[in-house]
């Protein structure tokens, strides 16, 4: 019974087992590969990776995923050796394995490398590089250099400097002046690889300790010292009064002293003028000064001398020279505007959309800085003169001609009315002319003018030269520009464009219903020569105007 039994158990297990070995036969296992563990390297060090694969006999090949580029000598085989790359900071390389069986599947995994930076401190060094010749002296350019600094890494570098002033001593150790004297070297700049500043004056020797920080590209730092001398000059104390220049009348001009050197530091300055024009010094006490050049006529030299003073009392001086030149102004009379306009309403004679008016620029825009030798309004300049040419006051209200100090030129001032033309006295404001000169016959039934025979221009002038009128016998009619230089347009708007005060006694614009003034000057109309030009006093139009025809004349000669 128990055979029984146990034969049919047996069977079963050996069907079993036949059964099972038929069927690992043909199946196939699932390809796997292993990386192997993530590893820690030092930056430049080796490390080996090693892989395995399942079933075996399969390839392996690797590749870079992600992190810095490394070399490879290969990149199949199960094991790689590989020298961890130089890194900046730590970096995490990854790499991976793909592993293909014999049968022709893939699989892959990864590996992680952390590479640690191993960074060489930079190395910080010093060297004087200016001036060439040493000791340094007064105002020479004293040069630091960290140029022979460097990062003993393969692929380094410097990426910043840092220079600092830690301490400084002066020999002997204080000044009886002074006990807490600082100093200032006026450096160019603490960051750059040079350092820079200018050897200072000093009366006594002076010892300087300086640090310099530098920094490297991957945020080493190192710092090193440097001790150096400042020497003593001959000099503690020396002005400068700065750059000759040369200016133009009316500047503003600036004498700077502010460039003296005193080993004290502190200072005060003095300046007074030594020659030329006398000029007012503005703050003449402080080592910037001003003054406004005066009105020339000629290149003008001037010499100022600025004396310092230093903490101990002690003093220097220099001297400046200011070439003062005339503007181009000319030698005419401006138009006697002060005020500037748009087109409706007056404006700032500054303004950039109406520039250059006759108030913003000429002889007028600088009337208050002009030396007058006799008075006038703005730029106008007139000394009044008696019968003999001598000069009478400014005040006088009994004169007998004007002399334009600009131009140089001496006009006639009529006589007040002496009666009803043609009975009038001969410079009478009211008498006027035919245009004649030359000796022409002027001779018009409608002239006015004491002549019995002639009222052209011709004979007045000869009949007021034999009179030797104001001490001269060269008498003339004027030119238009001449005439026209007497007109200030500031009196638009009165009867007379003309300084009454200076020129009395011109006739009422009723008279003949206009202020015409004959010149010199024919005007060619073309076809004859029977026109000159004429000036109205009172609207200051111009004319080419009949020659038989009247009109008011003013005498002009020249000095």
């Amino acid at each position: 019974m128990k055979a029984f039994a146990l034969i049919p158990m047996l069977l079963s297990v050996v069907l079993l087992s036949a059964c099972g070995s038929g069927s690992q036969e043909g199946s196939t296992t699932a390809p796997s590969v292993f990386a192997g563990d993530d590893i820690n390297v030092v930056e430049k060090n080796e490390f080996t990776v090693t892989a395995k694969g399942s079933p075996a006999e399969g390839t392996f090949l690797w590749q870079r995923v992600s992190g810095p580029t490394v070399e490879w000598t290969t990149l199949e085989g199960a094991e790689q050796t590989i020298t961890a790359p130089d890194v900046k900071a730590d970096s995490e390389l990854v790499l991976r394995v793909t592993y293909e069986t014999l049968s022709g599947g893939l699989v892959s995994d990864d590996v992680s490398i952390f590479i640690v930076s191993n960074n060489l401190l930079p190395l910080a060094v010093v060297t004087q590089t200016a001036p060439d010749t040493l000791p340094s002296v007064y105002d020479n350019t004293i040069t630091l250099s960290a140029a022979d600094s460097s990062d003993p890494d393969e692929n380094g570098q410097i990426d910043s400097y840092l220079w600092k002033l830690n301490d400084y001593s002066w020999e002997p150790s204080s000044y009886s002046w002074q006990e807490n004297l600082t100093i200032d070297l006026d450096i160019d700049s603490l960051t750059n690889s040079t350092l820079s500043f200018s050897h200072p004056l000093l009366e006594n020797n002076i010892n300087l300790n300086w640090s310099l920080t530098v920094t490297d590209d991957e945020g080493g730092v190192s710092t090193t010292t440097y001790d150096m001398t400042l020497n003593k000059t001959e000099e503690s104390l020396i002005a400068n009064a700065g750059a000759d220049q040369v200016v133009n009348e009316f500047d503003e001009v600036t004498l700077d002293a502010t460039n003296s050197n005193a080993a004290t530091l502190q200072y005060t300055c003095q300046w007074q003028q030594l020659s030329g024009n006398a000029e007012v010094i503005i703050n003449p006490d402080k080592c910037i000064a001003t003054f406004l050049a005066s009105d020339v006529d000629t290149i003008n030299q001037l010499k100022f001398e600025v004396t310092i003073t230093d903490l101990k009392g002690d003093t220097s001086s220099d001297d400046v020279f200011i070439d003062v030149t005339p503007k181009s102004l000319g030698l005419i009379n401006d138009t006697g505007m002060d005020k500037c306009f748009d087109n409706i309403q007056q404006i700032a004679c500054d303004n950039d959309d109406f520039p250059r008016q006759d108030a913003d620029v000429g002889r007028d825009s600088f009337a208050g800085q002009l030396n007058k030798a006799g008075k006038g309004n703005l730029a106008f300049d007139y000394t009044k003169l008696n019968e003999y040419a001598d000069e009478v006051d400014d005040t006088s209200t009994t004169f007998s001609c004007i002399r334009d100090n600009l131009t140089g030129l001496v006009w006639e001032v009529k006589s007040p009315v002496s009666g009803t033309v043609p009975f009038t006295l001969l410079r009478d404001g009211q008498n006027h002319y035919t245009g004649y000169l030359g000796g022409a016959s002027g001779a018009s039934s409608s002239s006015t003018c004491p002549s019995a025979t002639n009222c052209d221009l011709q004979t007045y002038v000869d009949e007021v030269n034999a009179l030797d009128f104001c001490g001269g016998t060269n008498w003339r009619v004027p030119t238009y520009t001449e005439l026209l230089s007497l007109i200030d347009y500031s009196k638009q708007g009165t009867d007379v464009l003309i300084d009454k005060s200076f020129f009395p006694n011109t006739p009422s614009k009723t008279k003949l219903g206009h202020l015409r003034y004959w010149t010199s000057q024919t005007a060619a109309d073309g076809t004859s020569l029977s026109q000159s030009y004429i000036i109205d006093m009172s609207d200051g139009n111009d004319l080419a105007y009949p020659k038989d025809s009247t009109a008011y004349v003013r005498l002009v000669r020249e000095r």
